[in-house]
């Protein structure tokens, strides 16, 4: 296939960091409003764990069955649904009159968020050229950065009204996923490796043809082939499942410590509430540049270097972080952080979605991210709250590293080199179940 992207392949990356843009926006929301309710609920180190953990729990539980629900009823529907859904409760999440209520309802917006996560890439690395796969996940993701960046800033910008009703706003701003996903509906395809995989042919032929390419020779079986979910536990998907399960969560869990916690790490730095949020703000936006040479190295040093080099780097800069002092070095080193422990997640997730075939690509990659955001988004990040309130930055932040430096460890040892390697379509003998068989 062609190296380089044809306009509609383009037009459909837009749509889907669009997409991305929006989710990160949502999920960068928690990070504004800790500040102000720690002053208006006067929350301890638990109820803030809690609240910060409340949104990634609801994530866990929509993004397991969102892998499986994409490879039985396709990436793009699915894609759309969950959209409006968390779309819808962070708009009402607005109305919320007490902390518990923003608990519950970033709970249930979370099954939303959690079922789009694994989808945008997904879907991206089934549409795009071979050579292109991991420079694509790349770009698409700093869209995420953009969102991460854009809800402190708006938070910064709203300034004291925050404690007030200033945060409800921020929620308001979050229904704009609304009519972004009835455009999805009408302008995004489905993926046309997953529809020839069901047996649909045709339709996959014309997505071909519309992407200006020629249709690829997929070679589907007479029937849809028929598989089990668990077929990612056995070989040779065992190993591959293994090693993402270790190092997924593992590095994901920096980007949850920068995102969720540097505005409250400023202001024990003695900032006031407004300039902490700036200064995460320009923290987080050094991780858009940082996925943009990511984008570029990952195809061409391979996926491997990339993860373990930018992990291990991260972890460095975590446990320096806690013995800078001054202004000017503390968001310095806060973005070389950034750069790193935040740029490498591209990375991750084209490697993860390259471990399967398409029957289970979307299954692989659900549960996944499944596992990453309830060890790395959810319980880590709860625990980190407890120590900063409890040791402080330095331990906290030891934490981190520590962490990270398991991530690049598995990457390193169980990992292998997926850079240009052909996208499987079908699954290896071992785990597939005869096309013949009922399901029990």
């Amino acid at each position: 296939m062609p190296m380089r992207m044809t306009v509609p392949q383009l037009r459909w990356l837009s749509l889907a960091a669009g997409a991305w843009l929006i989710q990160s926006y949502d999920i960068g929301l928690i990070s504004v409003v800790l500040l102000p309710f720690k002053t208006l609920y006067h929350l301890s180190g638990s109820d803030v764990g809690l609240l910060a953990a409340s949104a990634t729990v609801g994530i866990v539980i929509g993004v397991v069955p969102s892998g499986f629900l994409a490879d039985r009823f396709g990436r793009k529907r699915l894609m759309v649904l969950s959209l409006l859904w968390y779309s819808t409760l962070t708009m009402l999440t607005g109305w919320a009159s007490t902390w518990q209520e923003v608990v519950m309802l970033r709970f249930i917006a979370g099954i939303g968020l959690g079922a789009l996560f694994p989808l945008p890439y997904t879907l991206l690395t089934e549409l795009s050229p071979e050579a292109m796969r991991g420079r694509v996940v790349g770009v698409l993701d700093a869209f995420l950065s953009v969102g991460y960046f854009a809800a402190p800033l708006i938070g910064g910008i709203i300034g004291g009204a925050a404690l007030g009703t200033g945060w409800r706003t921020l929620f308001f701003l979050g229904g704009v996923g609304i009519p972004y996903a009835i455009a999805l509906i009408f302008w995004m395809p489905e993926s046309p490796r997953w529809l020839t995989s069901v047996g649909r042919t045709g339709e996959a032929e014309h997505i071909w043809r519309r992407a200006g390419r020629p249709p690829m020779a997929l070679a589907p079986a007479k029937k849809p082939e028929r598989y089990r979910p668990g077929a990612i536990f056995k070989p040779p998907y065992r190993r591959r499942t293994l090693m993402i399960w270790i190092a997924f969560p593992s590095i994901l869990f920096v980007f949850y410590a920068i995102m969720t916690y540097m505005p409250s790490v400023l202001t024990q730095e003695h900032l006031s509430a407004t300039s902490a949020l700036r200064f995460a703000a320009l923290i987080m936006v050094a991780s858009i540049p940082g996925k943009l040479v990511e984008s570029w190295l990952v195809e061409r040093v391979g996926r491997k270097t990339v993860i373990v080099s930018f992990t291990l780097i991260a972890a460095a800069a975590a446990l320096i972080f806690p013995a800078v002092r001054g202004n000017f070095a503390i968001v310095g080193l806060g973005m070389v952080l950034a750069f790193f422990g935040i740029a490498v997640d591209p990375a991750v997730k084209v490697y993860t979605a390259e471990q399967y075939p398409t029957p289970i690509r979307a299954t692989g990659v659900g549960m996944g991210e499944g596992v990453a955001r309830l060890f790395g988004g959810a319980l880590a990040p709860y625990i980190m709250a407890v120590i900063l309130s409890s040791t402080g930055i330095q331990g906290s932040f030891i934490f981190v590293a520590c962490v990270a430096v398991v991530g690049a460890l598995a990457v390193a040892l169980l990992g292998d080199e997926t850079r240009g390697v052909a996208l499987a379509d079908r699954l290896d003998t071992v785990g597939a179940r005869p096309p013949g068989r009922r399901r029990a």
